[in-house]
This record gives C-alpha cells, sequence and structure tokens, in this order.
C-alpha cells in the first residue's frame, strides 16, 4: 500500500497544469513531419559519429509516431523498444529517465502504469516551454542513448 501511494504521488507530480480557455477545444503545438524527419536524421547523424547503430522514434505530443529510422545493424528487437520510449515521454510529457531514475533511488513499483516506461532513451523536446513531441532510441547502452536523445533535443529546443 505504501508503495502504492509512493507510484500516486509520483504520476501527480508529473501533472501538467490546465490551460485557461474560452473555447472547448484547445490548439495544440505537434511537430511537423518535415521537422520529425529532421530530427531523426540528425539523431542518426550523431549515432553515426559516436559508432552506435540505433533504432530511432519521433513521435507527437499525443505519442503518435510521426518518423523512424532503423540504422543498418540495429537489432530487429529495438524498433518497439524505441517507439514505446518515445511514446511515453510524449505522453507524460517527461524524459523517461525520470521515470527510471524513480525506479532505482525510490522502489517504486510505476512499470506496471500503462504508457509509463521506466528507462533511459525517452526526451521531450519543447518550442519554447511547449512540449512538440518526442524522441526514443534503443540499441546500446542507458548512458549512450540517453546522451543521444538529450543532446538531439537541445539541438531542436
Amino acid at each position: 500500500m505504501k508503495q502504492m501511494l509512493g507510484v500516486l504521488a509520483l504520476l501527480a507530480s508529473f501533472a501538467t497544469p490546465a490551460f485557461a480557455q474560452t473555447s472547448s477545444t484547445a490548439p495544440q503545438l505537434n511537430i511537423t513531419t518535415a521537422a520529425a524527419m529532421d530530427m531523426a536524421h540528425y539523431a542518426v547523424g550523431l549515432a553515426e559519429n559516436r559508432h552506435l547503430k540505433l533504432c530511432i522514434a519521433v513521435e507527437d505530443t499525443d505519442g503518435n509516431l510521426v518518423a523512424f529510422i532503423r540504422m543498418q545493424g540495429a537489432y530487429a528487437g529495438c524498433v518497439e523498444a524505441s517507439i514505446a520510449k518515445a511514446k511515453s515521454a510524449a505522453r507524460f510529457a517527461r524524459n523517461t529517465i525520470e521515470f527510471f531514475d524513480a525506479v532505482r533511488t525510490q522502489n517504486l513499483p510505476i512499470g506496471f502504469v500503462p504508457g509509463i516506461l521506466p528507462s533511459a532513451g525517452g526526451a521531450v523536446f519543447k518550442q519554447g516551454d511547449t512540449v512538440v513531441g518526442s524522441i526514443g532510441t534503443s540499441g546500446d547502452t542507458n548512458e549512450n542513448e540517453q546522451a543521444l536523445v538529450i543532446d538531439t533535443a537541445k539541438h531542436f529546443h
């Protein structure tokens, strides 16, 4: 029960504030297809320079796939993992390393929460202060994947 309360508290801390709207719909900024492809190709360039073979997924703010590249030599089993990392980051507007660190440091069992992937390698990117998409990678170490997504997201910030 104590762990469940910890999980709920963690999820509540990730909640984003509601924006006041005068209409019943809210416009949402999202990455364009061209920008998603640019981001994926930039990430491939970084990966090649670092001698990594990765699967790279770019998703919109709703966690829908917009661009995907499986580099030559990347493991087939990493396709779904890269997409899941990008989806987790997008849907919770948080880098997946935050979930990963919470699991490790606080022993929180958040991996069972639908949509959360407590892993390195998923990051959001923003336009100003607004999340407009996410990127996920898989195929190498946690450290290499995390560095690549952060460097890519910073380049497009």
